[in-house]
C-alpha cells in the first residue's frame, strides 16, 4: 500500500475570536477564521490576496484555543484537510476545514506550542501545552 500525506501548515491571522460550542456528547469544538496573504505577478503589476481558512479545533486543543485565541492573534497552525458539503435551499455547498493538531502563538513573547495527539483518549495526552518558545 502506497503512503498518502494530508498535512497542512498555515501562517496566518484569527479573523475572529473562537466560536466554541460542545457536541450532544460533550467534546468541545471550536471554529476559527485564519486570514493568509500572497501577493504574485498580473500583467506585470505586484498584486494581493487574502485567503480566508476555517479552522476546527477538537477537544482539548479547542478548549486552549478558547483561552488563548483572539481575533487578530498570530497563528501557526499545522493539521489536515477535510472536505464536506451541507445542502442550502437545496444546493449542496463544498466546504474545506483544517482540523488543526498543533498550533503556535506567534504574538510577541507569548510563543507557546499546543499540540493534540488524536490517536489517544486520555485528555492530557489529547493536548497540552508543549514549550515556551521566545518571539
Amino acid at each position: 500500500m502506497a503512503r498518502s500525506v494530508n498535512r497542512v501548515i498555515l501562517v496566518g491571522n484569527a479573523g475572529s475570536d473562537p466560536d466554541v460550542r460542545s457536541t450532544g456528547a460533550g467534546t468541545r469544538v471550536a471554529h476559527v477564521s485564519l486570514a493568509t496573504d500572497r501577493t504574485f505577478r498580473l500583467n506585470g503589476q505586484e498584486q494581493s490576496r487574502t485567503d480566508w481558512h476555517r479552522l476546527t479545533f477538537w477537544a482539548r486543543v479547542a478548549e486552549l484555543a478558547e483561552r488563548l485565541i483572539r481575533k487578530g492573534t498570530k497563528l501557526y497552525v499545522e493539521g489536515r484537510i477535510e472536505y464536506g458539503s451541507f445542502e442550502r435551499d437545496g444546493v449542496s455547498i463544498p466546504t474545506a476545514d483544517i482540523i488543526v493538531q498543533e498550533f503556535l502563538l506567534l504574538e510577541s513573547g507569548s510563543g507557546r506550542l499546543v499540540s493534540a495527539d488524536e490517536s489517544e483518549e486520555d485528555e492530557e495526552a489529547e493536548s497540552e501545552v508543549l514549550e515556551t518558545v521566545p518571539a
